[in-house]
């Protein structure tokens, strides 16, 4: 319990400071208000699209994985459930229309990488990281589909703008260069997984006069989009800390819509996530990282794609920082819960 308690509060300290060192850099005048808008498209446009290749490509190894249809497929559906609930609760608690799509991702979607996954290696070890990898999938995939959508709705009406877009307007605002990147990863990932599995094929790939070429420019690729994808979740840190500065820490105080957004967040995603590992029969690290894993902050790009569109940053990141800070009393208590339960 011990060791647990440490790995949270280390992983928590961390996001913490980075924020600090960015809400003292718009203190001192050394972030301004200008610079945020190179700093969302950096994000967004540079950062994003290469940690998704890094990421997916040169992280996630479905060959080590028994069953990665039925793994995909419970995180797919706990965040289906943790949509809807955000959705249904949005209509019930109907909150302001620029903080809509916020409210909403915050309810559905985790911060799976940069909280997550080192508290999953903290807490089971290496053996975690396939299944950190697999939900990351599926959690970058949703939220730059819908969450995307939703947070982008929300600018329009914070704009005044109709939200009828049409087809067109919104298939555009869907086609971000992470989603691309996602599109152009998923499936080069999964046709390399059924293409190993077939010894006929690899043995006469491994026998073609460029095979060491053809390996050493994926690997150079990995590593490049790794170099840049590294920038995201510091620099969307960074960018936090500022906002933070410049709407006071007054925006931490949680009033209605964040509170329940944090009760989705901490009680409802593990539940839910609970309930269809015990379903799916699953147990172990893999029921373990995945419960840890829908139990993490919000997203830092939330706040960030929420700047970008003109909807309410403020409140994605208040969101954001009591979510991280919260996962210290949360992760043992997970624990408990898990071991109790039978699934670690």
């Amino acid at each position: 319990m011990l060791e647990t308690l440490m790995n949270s509060l280390a992983a928590v300290a961390i996001v913490m400071c980075i924020v600090a060192v960015g809400w003292f850099f718009a203190r001192k005048g050394y972030i301004k208000r200008e610079h945020k808008g190179l700093m969302t498209k950096l994000i967004i446009n540079a950062g994003m699209p290469a940690l998704v290749m890094s990421n997916i490509l040169g992280s996630l190894d479905l060959d080590s994985l028994e069953n990665p249809l039925l793994l995909i497929g419970i995180p797919v559906a706990s965040m289906a459930t943790t949509l809807a609930i955000g959705l249904l609760l949005a209509k019930i608690l109907k909150p302001a229309p620029a903080r809509r799509g916020g409210f909403i991702v915050m309810c559905a979607f985790s911060n799976s990488i940069f909280v997550g996954l080192p508290m999953n290696t903290g807490l089971f070890g290496n053996s975690a990281v396939p299944y950190v990898m697999i939900f990351y999938m599926v959690n970058t995939t949703f939220f730059w589909t819908v969450g995307n959508y939703l947070i982008n709705k929300s600018g329009e009406a914070a704009r005044g703008e109709s939200v009828k877009a049409g087809f067109g307007g919104s298939l555009r605002k869907l086609l971000s260069p992470p989603l691309i990147a996602l599109m152009i990863a998923i499936p080069l990932l999964v046709g390399e997984y059924f293409l190993r599995r077939d010894a006929h094929f690899m043995e006469a790939f491994a026998a073609f006069p460029a095979y060491g070429v053809i390996t050493l420019v994926q690997r150079s690729f990995v590593k490049m989009c790794g170099y840049v994808g590294n920038i995201v979740t510091p620099l969307a840190l960074l960018y936090i800390g500022s906002a933070l500065y410049e709407y006071g820490f007054k925006s931490l105080r949680p009033d209605k819509d964040m509170l329940v957004s944090i009760g989705v967040r901490f009680i409802a995603a593990p539940a839910t996530m609970i309930l269809l590992c015990k379903l799916a029969g699953l147990s172990g690290t893999g029921s373990g990282v995945f419960t840890v894993e829908a139990a993490m902050p919000v997203m830092t790009q939330a706040v960030v794609l929420a700047a970008s569109c003109d909807a309410d940053e403020s409140f994605v990141a208040a969101g954001m920082c009591l979510t991280t800070i919260g996962c210290f009393v949360l992760v043992p208590v997970l624990m408990l819960i898990l071991k109790a339960m039978g699934l670690v």
